[in-house]
């Protein structure tokens, strides 16, 4: 599992649809398809009901998105809080 894997999870549960969530993502569907399966493989649960060409999370899939939700938020504010030390450190250096 990595960041990737997780953002797509999102899209897909966002988006209701492995082929809007591909659009929306700018990757092939059958790619993202591959990604989860093998996601849900790993972990060993299904993480979306798929039911025609809708999908929706699992119970399961309901709880993993509340972790990774949380995760992705948690490494954004992370970046955050890096860009706002960076930006308080200023200044340039000049060589030569």
């Amino acid at each position: 599992m990595n960041t990737r894997h997780a953002q797509l999870v999102l899209a897909v549960a966002r988006e209701g649809s492995f082929t809007a969530a591909a659009k929306s993502l700018f990757i092939a569907q059958p790619t993202l398809s591959d990604a989860i399966s093998s996601l849900e493989k790993e972990l060993g649960v299904a993480l979306f009901c798929r039911d025609g060409r809708s999908v929706k999370l699992t119970s399961n899939g309901s709880e993993f998105y509340r972790y990774v939700s949380d995760s992705l938020r948690s490494l954004d504010d992370g970046i955050d809080a890096m860009n706002r030390r960076k930006e308080q450190l200023g200044g340039t250096i000049n060589l030569g």
